[in-house]
């Protein structure tokens, strides 16, 4: 091999050797990136397995206790929680969360509760509105029954609001005048002294409100219209009581705060998810009803005994599946990247020896051509 040859060789080899070195550098780097990423694998996988997640209780298996998932239609739902509470969900400033059909029927009604109610097909009514139809069961016994319910029922609310007719009172005839077609489309009225007039609400309490609806709608539903009183469900079923009073809590509610419903993209509460994520950051508020307090009071995720927080196995046994894919996809980058440096760990080898063999042979002609001209 000539001299000019030899050295146009060393400069390849060299050059090989440089490239063998820099993709060398390029791996090592790379496996420090990836060893990276496997510890942050790791990392993430210890974290996720503390995943947990909110769930109610429902129901009894004998004695053991049943918890289920929680959403907005078990918590806010009529006798869904086996606690027997009645929630209602509001955001920070106090109004409630409702459904399109509550907010529907609570338009409808006008801000009266009769109507309410009837939007919803019930009745606060607890007489049997039959009694107001022609046929065998409308006795007059039945009549004097129902006409003293209604009777008596309006004394109360009168006597709240300090009307009195002293002995001529219980000579008052009482009746309902319809303004058309619909439940509770029109007034109730009294006749004194052969004058009918309108019986208007004029109190101004909580209670007073409650005795005037309450007369209004046994009023209605007796000598009101009688084919759409008939088509409404009525607290004189006993299985209708607790729903109509479920209703009732919630109107109740609505009357101090308002109302808002969730319609707007990725913010349903169809969506349990993102439902339990606002209630964690006190996007939303909880409040059960209090019989004793007769009215809705604040709780919490934390503090409530129906609520408890318990491992999520769905969403560990979905994070294992994914580490397990994770750390295989890595250990397969990390067995290729040993492989590669294997590989060019050879190549240095024998283009080392290359290298030092053209060396060699270039020194030797160095060393000879000095010898010749010295």
């Amino acid at each position: 091999m000539g001299m000019s040859a030899s050295q146009a060789r060393l400069l390849s080899i060299t050059a090989r050797l440089t490239d063998n070195e820099n993709s060398g550098q390029d791996i090592s780097y790379s496996k420090i990136q990836l060893a990276d990423k496997m510890d942050q694998i790791n990392a993430d996988y210890l974290e996720a397995l503390k995943a947990t997640k909110l769930t109610v209780l429902t129901g009894f298996n004998d004695s053991e206790e049943v918890y289920t998932d929680i959403s907005y239609g078990l918590m806010t739902g009529y006798n869904t929680v086996a606690a027997g509470k009645q929630y209602v969900v509001t955001d920070k400033d106090g109004m409630v969360l409702v459904t399109d059909q509550i907010a529907q029927a609570y338009e409808s009604g006008n801000g009266d509760l009769n109507k309410f109610l009837a939007a919803m097909g019930y009745s606060q009514a607890n007489i049997d509105i039959t009694k107001n139809t022609e046929g065998d069961e409308d006795t007059d016994e039945d009549k004097l029954l129902t006409k003293q319910k209604i009777h008596e029922a309006w004394d109360k609310y009168l006597t709240s609001v300090g009307l009195h007719f002293e002995d001529e009172e219980h000579g008052l005839e009482f009746g309902y005048t319809s303004l058309g077609a619909g439940y509770f489309n029109g007034y109730a009225t009294y006749t004194l002294d052969g004058e009918t007039v309108p019986l208007n609400y004029e109190g101004t309490t909580q209670e007073q409100r409650e005795l005037y609806d309450y007369a209004l709608a046994i009023t209605e539903a007796y000598y009101g219209d009688s084919d759409s009183a008939n088509s409404l469900k009525t607290a004189a079923t006993p299985d209708n009581q607790g729903y109509i009073q479920y209703l009732t809590n919630i109107f109740n509610r609505i009357q101090q705060s308002g109302y808002y419903t969730e319609d707007e993209p990725n913010k349903t509460i169809k969506d349990n998810a993102w439902f339990e994520e606002q209630l964690r950051k006190g996007e939303l508020l909880l409040e059960y009803y209090s019989s004793a307090d007769n009215k809705f009071l604040s709780t919490s995720i934390d503090s409530d005994t129906a609520i408890q927080e318990v491992e999520d196995e769905r969403e560990i046994a979905l994070v294992e599946q994914q580490y397990k894919m994770d750390m295989a996809d890595a250990e397969q980058k990390d067995n290729r990247f040993d492989l590669e440096l294997k590989k060019l760990d050879t190549e240095h080898n024998a283009l080392q020896t290359e290298y030092d063999s053209v060396k060699n042979v270039i020194d030797k002609n160095v060393e000879k051509t000095f010898n010749i001209f010295s």
